[in-house]
């Protein structure tokens, strides 16, 4: 063998070894404390199109069941801030980058992170270049710089920073790259397939925000909704009460419609109820519509979007609550009031471009999710921009061969919801990207009642089966949801108890759910009622014993926010 002969195998293993490990990260490149102290500074104020300074760059060891992780924080010229979190060893070669919901403002790489730093993946999240609270729009008044961040640059410019940090951190790049978010996070996933095909792998997006068309042709606006429900003397044409009025006429109507009496409409597009069918013969009464409430439902429907089957989700997001004594009937919120010029808006925002070639064509696979009882996002404009791409990409079976839309009957917005919402997006998303199992369907679970599970069931592998209601798998559009053979199709009905208690649970549970998702107080107090209202609904008792069982409900041990829902429910029975 001669010596260049054993230069060149010598360098071929070098290379090999290179490339193994690359394909095989374990950990950092220098140990990680070390490694973590060192991305501190400017070192990635020259990234191209994306000058990142790294503010802080923590160390922290392993407790508690955490593994050990570097956080970073830091911003992206001139005020994108973002965090990540970079688990300290055993690094599975993927980047997760999660979006925000409604109008970001916030980093929380702690909540959106966390889970998938125990499973191995780097990880990031931004407040998309502004600072606020989920639901104001102060940051918008003179802030061009800040609308083009949130409409599509911010994103962008943290993934490319958190890319190159993961490089200095682990001394590779990523295998694959990943995106998953809903509502204002869905919108950021179809931004960046549209605009910027390069960055993802796979990209998961929920109820998009920002798709419905703008113009002569936008549904009304939540003050618009709220407007034509407001009588002449002020109140609510249509109160909280008689959605669940409504409700139980469209599940009688339509549960069926699939084979299962489950409570869950599977096909609200064929379900052919109508509000008029409720119509009050002679007065008002408990039990039936009268014309202006007839009227206030159908525009729902028609205009608004609603689908048969949501009606609980009108309550506080598109019915007023009732007034406390001595308070004014407050106007229903409305997060798209402050958001800007709507052309302005619509330029920089709208997620609605059908021509994904690029990303096609790269590799990119695209899930996209909507909920049928979604009450925030509506879900028509998601319909009609998939079948748009449908017919941009060249028919169904080669747009399904790329993305491909799954509509989920009975989950809420982004999740929630009487139907099986909880779904294991990432280990779809993962097997077709690494393995190429393209889903035909998204097997859907409901979690019974106190399930530990978080809001987007990034831990639903790893929860016991025993806190599994019901599942049904929700197959790719334009298919159907159907029952799991072999698995219950129905929950399991609740042993009875008394309805005060049922309440007090209900409130808990709600406020629990909201605060660990990280919801405003409103949308947590909007949460609580709902479900008491849903409570209600199941016990399925006259008004004197409802009314009886809030008063019985022991308030002494609620928190301020449970204490309000209670006498807001009994405000609402008053106003009844």
């Amino acid at each position: 063998m001669t010596m260049l002969t054993r230069a060149m195998l010598f360098l071929a293993a070098l290379l090999a070894f290179g490339a193994a490990a690359q394909a095989h990260p374990q950990g950092p490149a220098i140990p990680a404390e070390e490694g973590c102290r060192t991305l501190e500074g400017d070192r990635f104020a020259k990234l191209p199109s994306a000058p990142t300074h790294i503010v802080k760059a923590t160390f922290r060891p392993a407790a508690a069941g955490k593994r050990a992780a570097c956080l970073v924080e830091g911003y992206v010229n001139p005020t994108v801030n973002f965090a990540m979190l970079l688990p300290a060893a055993d690094w599975n070669g993927r980047y997760v980058v999660r979006g925000c919901g409604g109008s970001c403002g916030i980093v929380a790489a702690d909540l959106a992170c966390s889970s998938h730093v125990r499973d191995g993946y780097a990880c990031l999240h931004t407040d998309m270049g502004h600072r606020s609270t989920l639901s104001d729009n102060n940051w918008v008044a003179g802030n061009l710089q800040g609308l083009v961040d949130f409409g599509y640059r911010a994103t962008h410019v943290t993934t490319a920073a958190g890319r190159a940090i993961i490089k200095a951190f682990f001394g590779s790049d990523p295998r694959y790259s990943y995106f998953f978010a809903c509502s204002t996070g869905g919108r950021q996933g179809l931004i960046e397939a549209q605009r910027f095909p390069d960055d993802f792998d796979g990209i998961v997006a929920i109820a998009p925000a920002s798709m419905a068309p703008f113009g002569r042709d936008k549904p009304p606006t939540i003050t618009e909704v709220d407007a034509f429900n407001l009588g002449a003397d002020g109140r609510p044409i249509l109160p909280n009460r008689k959605a669940m009025l409504i409700h139980r006429a469209a599940i009688r109507r339509c549960d069926r419609n699939d084979g299962t009496a489950d409570g869950v409409i599977s096909k609200p597009l064929a379900c052919g109820f109508k509000p008029a069918e409720l119509l009050c013969r002679t007065a008002d009464a408990r039990d039936c519509l009268t014309a202006e409430q007839v009227g206030v439902a159908d525009k729902l429907y028609r205009l608004r979007g609603a689908q048969p089957g949501s009606e609980f989700n009108w309550i506080g997001n598109f019915l007023r609550n009732a007034s406390m004594p001595g308070e004014g009937s407050t106007p229903l919120f409305d997060l798209g009031v402050g958001r800007g010029d709507p052309v302005v808006v619509e330029t920089l925002n709208a997620p609605n471009n059908p021509d994904l070639r690029p990303f096609r064509d790269r590799g990119g696979k695209l899930i996209l999710v909507h909920g049928w009882s979604d009450f925030s996002v509506m879900p028509p404009p998601t319909i009609d921009y998939y079948e748009t791409v449908t017919r941009t990409m060249g028919g169904a079976a080669a747009t399904a061969r790329f993305a491909r839309l799954y509509m989920v009957p009975g989950m809420d917005h982004c999740s929630g919801g009487d139907g099986a919402y909880a779904i294991d997006y990432l280990g779809a998303i993962t097997r077709w990207v690494e393995k190429g199992e393209a889903p035909d369907a998204l097997r859907g679970v409901k979690p019974v009642p106190g399930a530990p599970l978080d809001y987007f069931a990034v831990d639903l592998p790893l929860m016991d089966r025993k806190y599994i209601a019901f599942e049904r798998d929700h197959r790719a559009w334009p298919g159907d949801s159907v029952p799991v053979k072999g698995r219950p199709a129905i929950a399991p009905r609740p042993a009875p108890q008394p309805l005060d208690q049922a309440l007090l649970t209900t409130v808990q549970s709600a406020e629990k759910t909201g605060t660990a998702a990280g919801f405003p107080r409103r949308t947590t107090l909007n949460l609580m009622l709902k479900s008491l209202w849903e409570t209600l609904y199941r016990a399925d008792q006259g008004a004197a014993a409802q009314t009886a069982a809030l008063a019985a409900v022991p308030v002494e041990g609620l928190s301020p926010l449970g204490r309000e829902a209670i006498a807001r429910m009994q405000a609402e029975m008053r106003l009844d």
